[in-house]
């Protein structure tokens, strides 16, 4: 069985991104989603949308739930953010260690 969780993160009309979390289903993630944009100040004032990404997991998921992942990204030359990626969910801290730093070798940063 593959392990997946699902990524939300929720845009505003200038696209700038805000990450919420990763939830066990896309269903968890929808509701979330959907209470931000209807209930929280600062998302239900503007016009905002949601994305919801599968992520693989490597490794099992033990008793503390957590689970790490990695953010990257490039800013244009007024400084705003662009191409930003985020990796595969690591149960192992090593492992996203190593992902990290075989991010940076190929982004040369």
């Amino acid at each position: 069985m593959t392990n997946l969780l699902y990524s939300l993160m929720i845009f505003n009309e200038r696209l700038e991104g805000f990450f919420i979390g990763v939830f066990e289903s896309s269903e968890k993630a929808r509701q979330v989603a959907e209470h931000y944009l209807s209930a929280l100040p600062g998302f239900r004032d503007y016009p905002c949308t949601y994305e919801i990404t599968e992520k693989l997991v490597v490794g099992t998921i033990g008793q503390s739930q957590k689970v790490h992942m990695i953010w990257g990204w490039d800013e244009d030359e007024n400084g705003n953010e662009t191409g930003i990626w985020s990796s595969t969910c690591y149960t192992d801290k090593q492992n996203a260690q190593q992902a990290l730093e075989e991010a940076r070798r190929s982004m040369n940063k």
